[in-house]
């Protein structure tokens, strides 16, 4: 799935631990609320404050679901946004954390065998350890924590069928399980993984409607599926309507902002792309959320939507401006997309020598994000604008 929505597979695997224990724990007051300050830390991307709570929640309860899940997610939310996917030593803390996670969750298990909360917790680690594995390709890894995950979340339903927080973890499974993309039908066939996208969009629905918790992250995998151009949901007004709903009640998160200006993007609405893109960038350096390293992302849908408009005179010299803006920063996922995009519109605008530098430049990257078959095939033969005039969407498109 799309790396920027990974916040919504992150934060509703955290979210989805804090439902009351149905057995035979009931936690008091406080240590809720130490939960609820944590979750909401993650979802406004203020990780040492939900850090700090989900510590609080360790010292009283040290292998409650609250707390392993918690820490999973805050070090997999450093990860994927802090650090961009860009810092090899977070991807060892991530893993580390992850492991002892499940460890601990599996203990909770042991001890108390008829909590739903346990099996959603890490069913929901085990998806996160598949998702983990698919971006690294490591299918076979990837297959069997996927199968364990809904093993697991098949369970909490089973102990308590109101249990629709569960519905969000299986919907992800169902849906993109059946949209598995070309590279891995093959294996899929081996390891007979099978899917069903319209029983997934459902699942994914139903959790939308009556989740506790997972309501607002379903809408955000939602939101993926209706601006995936070629499925059968593609709906990207709905998507629309979707983020500005969460961006209301999560407006210090500026992963919410973003997403609104992708969906504006996908709308047409170019003129507001560019108003929405140059006020978070303005953003970046006042408001402690809108990190430096999101600076790529700000330029990324200010020269996309003039490459759109066929202005590549104004993408160039955006796409340039941005190279030098964060020419200090380590490479990120966004910020080598946007070196990619300036290759394209070097060869639009019949500067060959130029484009090539620029996809050389890629290639000499570790293929973390992979772009190098695409920036291959722009060596041997020059970038052009489809027909259509459509410069395709605006994430990184691998």
């Amino acid at each position: 799935m799309k790396r920027f929505f990974c916040l919504a597979t992150a934060s509703v695997l955290l979210l989805a631990s804090f439902l009351p224990a149905a057995a035979e724990l009931t936690l008091p007051p406080d240590v809720m609320q130490y939960a609820t300050e944590g979750i909401n830390g993650v979802y406004s991307l203020d990780f040492d404050t939900a850090q700090t709570n989900i510590e609080k929640v360790f010292s009283e309860y040290p292998d409650h679901p609250f707390a392993h899940f918690g820490n999973a997610m805050i070090a997999w939310s450093r990860y994927e946004y802090e650090y961009e996917l860009s810092d090899d030593r977070q991807r060892e803390v991530f893993e580390q954390i992850l492991d002892d996670a499940i460890t601990g969750i599996k203990r909770w298990i042991k001890q108390y065998p008829d909590d739903p909360n346990g099996y959603m917790g890490i069913g929901a680690l085990y998806g996160l350890r598949a998702m983990f594995s698919m971006r690294n390709r490591s299918w076979i890894t990837a297959y069997f924590s996927g199968r364990k995950a809904i093993k697991n979340l098949e369970k909490s339903l089973e102990l308590d069928p109101t249990y629709y927080d569960a519905y969000f973890g299986l919907g992800i499974y169902q849906y993109y399980a059946g949209t598995l993309p070309s590279v891995i039908k093959i294996l899929a066939k081996i390891v007979a993984i099978k899917g069903d996208p319209d029983e997934g969009v459902a699942q994914l629905n139903l959790a939308r409607k009556k989740a506790h918790f997972t309501s607002d992250s379903a809408k955000l995998i939602l939101i993926e599926v209706q601006n995936t151009r070629t499925g059968k949901y593609y709906a990207p007004q709905k998507s629309l309507e979707y983020i500005r709903e969460l961006r209301a009640k999560y407006p210090k998160n500026p992963l919410m902002h973003y997403v609104e200006i992708i969906c504006l993007y996908e709308t047409a609405n170019y003129d507001e792309v560019t108003v929405q893109a140059e006020e978070f960038l303005k953003r970046i350096g006042k408001d402690p959320f809108y990190k430096d390293i999101y600076i790529s992302r700000a330029y990324t849908a200010l020269g996309t939507v003039q490459m759109q408009k066929g202005n590549f005179e104004q993408a160039r010299a955006l796409f340039e401006k941005r190279k030098e803006a964060i020419q200090h920063q380590e490479p990120s996922r966004w910020g080598v997309w946007n070196e990619v995009r300036l290759g394209q519109v070097y060869d639009v605008l019949g500067e060959r020598e130029k484009a090539m530098k620029q996809y050389k430049d890629v290639l000499s990257f570790d293929d973390k994000w992979g772009f190098d078959d695409s920036v291959k095939k722009w060596i041997q033969t020059p970038y052009q604008v489809p027909l259509s005039g459509d410069v395709g969407p605006l994430p990184p498109q691998a």
